[in-house]
C-alpha cells in the first residue's frame, strides 16, 4: 500500500498539483475495491446455483432471484471478511504520512519530536485505532445480527406464544 500511495503521488499525479489528501483517496478506494469486489464475488459464489434455479423456476426475475435470495445469503458470509478488511483500510491509513499528510500517526511522531517521549503519544495512538477499529467491528457485527437468518425469531404471523 506504501508503494502504491507513492507511485500515485510522486509518479502519476506528481505534476498535477493534486492534493495528497486526494491520491490518498484515490489509493485506498483502488485498494479497498479490489478486495471488497474479490469478498463479494467469493461470497456471490459460495451460494449454491440451484438457489437461482428454483428463484427462476417461481417465476422471479433474475434480478429479483439476485436481489431477494442469492446475495442476503451471501450478505452473511461475506459480512465477517468484510469487517476485517475495513478494519484493515483503517490501520493502513497509517501510513498516509508518507505522502505528506498530517494524520494520527504523522501527529504521534511530532508530538514524539517535540517532547522526546516515545510511549505515550504512540500508546494514545494504539489506543484511538483500536477504539474505531472496535466501533466498526461493533457496527458490522449488529448488521450480521440483523441479516443472519439464524438470529431471527421465527414465528407464524398472527399467532402468540406464550
Amino acid at each position: 500500500m506504501v508503494v502504491l500511495l507513492m507511485i500515485l503521488y510522486y509518479v502519476i499525479f506528481g505534476k498535477s498539483g493534486m492534493a495528497a489528501m486526494w491520491v490518498a483517496v484515490i489509493g485506498f478506494s483502488l485498494n479497498f475495491g479490489a478486495y471488497v469486489s474479490e469478498i463479494l464475488r467469493s461470497g456471490i459464489e459460495s451460494i449454491d446455483g440451484g438457489q437461482r434455479e428454483a428463484a427462476l423456476a417461481l417465476g422471479f426475475s433474475e434480478n429479483q432471484a439476485f436481489f431477494r435470495f442469492i446475495f442476503p445469503q451471501a450478505a452473511v458470509r461475506q459480512l465477517p471478511v468484510y469487517r476485517g478488511e475495513m478494519i484493515s483500510l483503517l490501520k493502513n491509513t497509517s501510513i498516509v504520512g508518507y505522502i505528506a499528510i498530517q494524520d494520527l500517526t504523522k501527529m504521534s511522531d511530532i508530538i514524539r519530536s517535540r517532547t522526546y517521549e516515545a510511549f505515550f503519544p504512540l500508546i494514545a495512538t494504539a489506543i484511538i485505532y483500536f477504539i474505531i477499529a472496535w466501533m466498526i467491528s461493533l457496527i458490522v457485527k449488529f448488521v450480521l445480527k440483523k441479516i443472519d437468518p439464524r438470529t431471527k425469531k421465527r414465528g407464524v404471523k398472527g399467532v402468540t406464544v406464550k
